[in-house]
């Protein structure tokens, strides 16, 4: 049903289709007529104006005489000026002209919206632009284009003035509130479709209304104190733009999927005390945008936030338009086979980040994949990483409290010691466990189904000294006490360790108890947790481990180094060499504890030992300690043959105690010992008696 705003709207376009038909388009006389005959109802067209009765029976698939096309075109002109007599605009066409107001466009430029908004709203309007389709040329769904010879007829200008406003420098282009394809079809942005659905307010604000304010984040300004540095340094330049209003100010968070960038955004909102606007999330129908319309509403929320200088944007997965144009396949890429969109051009994307006049945020989830022009165009880059087990602590504790579900602090340090996940994941659990009135151990279990699948199964990290360790049972060429001593003493914790040996002589465990003497928790690496079969993704992982140790403030463990820093000198491949060259660059660079485990010490590269501050070999148990651990294990007199044992480890002790429960063993001195020797003999370095 057509208001009487719309119905003189559609009087105008025929006004003007048929002053101009006779003279240019003579053949769509009768397409102009036909029409109006089948939508009489529709116009709501009167009695008196209808056509005369010898011209009744005349088909109006023939040609369409003077008397006749007279006759129509003076209905038009009266119907239209008895429709602008009464018809007011309406409330969408009073928003449209705010907007114009706002982005000082021209009413040829309002024309063109206006028509372009009514034709989604309205199916006849689209039957009009119809009717007049040059059929050998243009096809029943390309209803707007910039080519279409008669749409500057129905708008009442010559086609090279239509054609014109449509320029890429046109200032409807430039807003964003229209985009030309490369057949030269006419799009508006879909979001002006709410001009026609908004309330019936005055004091709305148009600008507003074109927008989408970012929903409030969930974390804290003190949920990135790991990032504090970079975090403060961030806020000062989104001030210092916003006061000045600096153009071309774009600010890159990237990081795994999870770890917090959008929640980042919204928090940074947030302690500025401005507005974040999402650019692009979803259309008018809620489905999944395309690049075009991605870029078309980027364009459309700088041009209309550009005066207040209060705002800052939000481009969420930025992959979708910047990712590297000239990359095209990556079939050898980390994720697999991976599309880089290739459509655009790269001078229009430096364009819009040089020319920005809003402050944007964008996020990615690997910026290594975007081309390097456009990176060198951010004003400034935050790395997101898991959140060290302080900040974790925080995140649990909160979000189990807003889920309603009980947990003590105990409970919160050890969720954030066991899982070291992504403020996402953590979330995601909660937020399931709370679904089915579950409990912690429903969270535990959440985390693990999202993490497993996330991160991969993996052992969880061992943290602090294992069960019935004793420093007296480590055999090695220093003092471990005395040496653990002085460095708690000193103070020092900038300092490498290598500790190399025979499995199961206790070097993971002595670097454990060192942690626990300095104060200070241990990121643990194993060989598996950062050799990659993609070529430069081992580097990536350590330059990462390291990085996260930083943040974590704590000590980095890497188990298994002989993987990691073999001797460059047997390599046959670069990757062997620059993994190694990757992590002595690290080593020399990390100002925390630093410490690397191996069995072999011997397939070390040369240049790893100066980077080592301290180098400690451990070795198999003297006969002494293999009694002392004997009753530490079991709280027996060691049988004399134990002395005999001579490459008894405290992980052999471990080991039999584990068998021993099984077997019930336990009290049975003289089984124990034979579980032991059945260990010595199982090692491959083993030298076995000659004889009987």
């Amino acid at each position: 049903m057509l208001n009487a705003y719309e119905r003189q709207l559609i009087f105008f376009y025929l006004c003007n289709a048929a002053s101009r038909f006779h003279r240019a388009f003579p053949g769509k006389k009768e397409d102009l007529a036909e029409w109006v005959a089948e939508n009489r109802d529709i116009l709501a067209l009167s009695d008196e104006n209808e056509e005369p009765e010898e011209h009744r029976e005349s088909s109006h698939h023939e040609k369409v005489s003077a008397p006749e096309w007279k006759h129509l075109r003076d209905t038009l002109e009266k119907e239209h000026a008895a429709a602008c007599e009464s018809a007011r605009k309406d409330h969408a066409a009073r928003l449209l002209q705010r907007l114009g107001r706002e982005m000082d466009l021209a009413p040829e430029d309002l024309a063109i919206l206006e028509i372009l908004l009514r034709h989604e709203t309205h199916p006849i309007i689209g039957s009009l632009i119809d009717a007049f389709e040059s059929g050998r040329y243009y096809h029943r769904h390309r209803f707007f284009n910039v080519m279409h010879p008669v749409l500057p007829c129905i708008f009442g200008i010559p086609a090279g003035a239509f054609r014109a406003r449509f320029a890429a420098d046109a200032p409807l282009v430039k807003s964003g509130l229209v985009s030309v394809d490369d057949d030269g079809d006419i799009r508006a942005v879909n979001r002006l479709l709410r001009l026609v659905f908004a309330p019936d307010d005055s004091d709305l604000d148009v600008c507003r209304l074109l927008l989408d304010a970012a929903t409030p984040g969930e974390l804290e300004w003190s949920d990135f104190d790991h990032v504090a540095e970079e975090r403060d340094q961030i806020e000062k330049m989104i001030k210092g733009a916003l006061s000045t209003g600096t153009q071309g100010v774009n600010i890159l968070v990237c990081g795994p999927p999870g770890t917090g960038k959008t929640e980042f955004c919204k928090t940074l909102a947030a302690q500025l005390g401005t507005n974040l606007y999402g650019v692009g999330e979803e259309d008018e129908r809620g489905r999944d945008p395309e690049r075009r319309e991605r870029l078309q509403e980027l364009r459309l929320a700088q041009r209309l936030l550009a005066p207040s200088r209060g705002s800052i944007l939000l481009f969420d997965e930025m992959e979708d338009i910047l990712s590297d144009p000239s990359a095209g396949w990556m079939p050898f890429s980390p994720g697999g086979f991976s599309h880089l969109r290739s459509g655009g051009s790269k001078v229009f994307l430096h364009r819009i980040l040089e020319r920005t006049p809003v402050p944007t945020l964008w996020t990615s989830n690997s910026a290594r994949e975007t081309c390097q022009t456009i990176l060198r165009r951010m004003t400034f880059v935050l790395e997101l990483r898991q959140p060290p087990c302080r900040v974790r602590e925080c995140i649990w504790r909160r979000e189990l409290a807003r889920h309603g579900i009980k947990a003590t602090e105990e409970d919160t340090h050890s969720l954030a010691k066991e899982f070291n996940v992504t403020p996402g994941v953590a979330s995601s659990a909660i937020a399931g466990a709370s679904l089915c009135g579950g409990d912690l151990a429903a969270v535990r279990l959440g985390v693990r189904s999202l993490s497993r699948v996330i991160l991969g199964e993996k052992p969880p990290a061992n943290q602090g000294a294992p069960e019935r360790f004793d420093l007296a049972l480590v055999r090695a060429d220093i003092d471990p006490v005395g040496f653990a001593d002085r460095l708690v003493k000193n103070g020092g914790k900038h300092f490498s360790l290598c500790l190399q040996g025979p499995p199961g002589t206790g070097k993971s465990a002595f670097v454990r108890y060192l942690a626990e003497r300095l104060g200070l928790p241990i990121t643990q690496k194993r060989a598996s947790d950062l050799m990659s079969m993609w070529v430069g993704q081992t580097e990536q992982l350590i330059a990462a481990a390291f990085a996260e140790a930083r943040d974590e403030g704590s000590i980095l463990v890497f188990d298994e180094a002989d993987s990691l820093l073999a001797d460059r000198r047997g390599a046959v491949r670069s990757w062997e060499v620059s993994q190694v060259n990757e992590m002595l660059t690290w080593m020399e660079n990390h100002p925390l504890p630093f410490a690397c485990t191996t069995n072999f010490g011997e397939n070390l590269d040369p240049a790893t030992l100066r980077r080592f501050t301290f180098k400690i070999a451990l070795d198999y148990l003297t006969p002494y300690q293999s009694q002392a651990a004997f009753h530490t294990y079991f709280a027996l007199e060691a049988p004399p043959e134990i002395g005999d044992l001579t490459t008894l480890t405290p992980g052999d002790f471990a080991v039999v105690r584990r068998k021993a429960e099984i077997l019930g063993h336990l009290q049975d001195a003289k089984a124990l010992a034979e579980l032991l020797s059945a260990e010595c003999e199982a090692k491959p370095n083993n030298v076995r008696r000659m004889g009987f």
